[in-house]
């Protein structure tokens, strides 16, 4: 089929979960795959997808303890990795009409978050929209709604958390950011602690995406904490903890509030974005 005849058509990208992944067991050598928490997922064509859920724990009852058995089996799968008092997660495409852009919105929230190695969060919110107008553009514009990470606990330590999204609302796709980065001094200064860099550049991966945090700063780390790159604190009891981090892609914007590195736990996540055929 030529490409002349193939009719035209918006592709969404938009998702959310509350909490999903990977981690590793506490007790054992052995990687926990997690149940995703509140997961909703846009058709490319568009709609709605919206899941909510009340308090949740997830604990170890799906993962492969070889040669453990009985009493000792029972107790390495009960074992608590994560529990949520209540989340909801939204991907929802705007009615097209013509002659105006494409657009979705992606919402993740999360209340009451407790990990396991006293890692808490009070509240998590990720709101992303996404515009695009095809004739005009090829890359979407994907911004920020309200978006916080409130009441971040390490064991009794409160750390305050300030976000940077008007950047990136600035900037709303790839390519402006990566003009912008290069061209003023300034931004790129205020930047780079938490981007991954190539010397004085952006890193950009074979894929293309670019990769760094939406954090400003963070304060009130607990004695025993460090922070590295900006964004990750290295604590003993959890291990590395990622925060606001962003992946950045021409088509796409992923954001993930909280994301335990050990074996990559993610809590209030979500994506934006899209593109047209042919």
């Amino acid at each position: 089929m030529e490409a002349t005849e193939y009719p035209s058509r918006y592709l969404h990208i938009a998702g959310a979960f509350a909490a999903g992944g990977t981690q590793k067991h506490p007790n054992a050598n052995v990687i926990v795959p997690m149940r995703t928490l509140a997961p909703a997922h846009l058709p490319m064509a568009g709609g709605k997808s919206e899941a909510k859920a009340g308090r949740t724990t997830i604990d170890c009852r799906d993962a492969q303890f070889e040669g453990v058995k009985g009493g000792a089996l029972r107790q390495l799968r009960e074992t608590e990795l994560i529990s949520i008092g209540s989340s909801y997660s939204l991907a929802e495409s705007e009615p097209e009409v013509a002659g105006k852009p494409f657009g979705s919105r992606t919402i993740s929230e999360v209340k009451s978050v407790r990990m396991h190695g006293g890692l808490s969060l009070k509240y998590g919110l990720l709101t992303l929209q996404s515009s695009h107008d095809p004739s005009k553009t090829a890359h979407p514009q994907v911004t920020f709604g309200k978006t916080e990470i409130s009441g971040l606990r390490l064991g009794k330590s409160e750390l305050k958390i300030t976000l940077d999204t008007e950047t990136f609302n600035t900037f709303s796709t790839l390519e402006a950011f990566e003009a912008a980065f290069q061209n003023d001094a300034n931004l790129r200064t205020a930047l780079s602690p938490r981007f991954l860099m190539d010397g004085t550049a952006l890193h950009k991966s074979r894929s293309g995406y670019v990769v760094g945090s939406i954090v400003k700063s963070i304060e009130g780390l607990p004695p025993g904490a460090s922070l590295v790159g900006g964004y990750t604190i290295v604590w003993p009891q959890v291990g590395r903890i990622v925060l606001g981090e962003i992946l950045m892609g021409p088509y796409v914007r992923r954001v993930t509030l909280v994301r335990v590195k050990e074996s990559c736990g993610e809590v209030g996540s979500g994506c934006s974005g899209g593109g047209s055929l042919p």
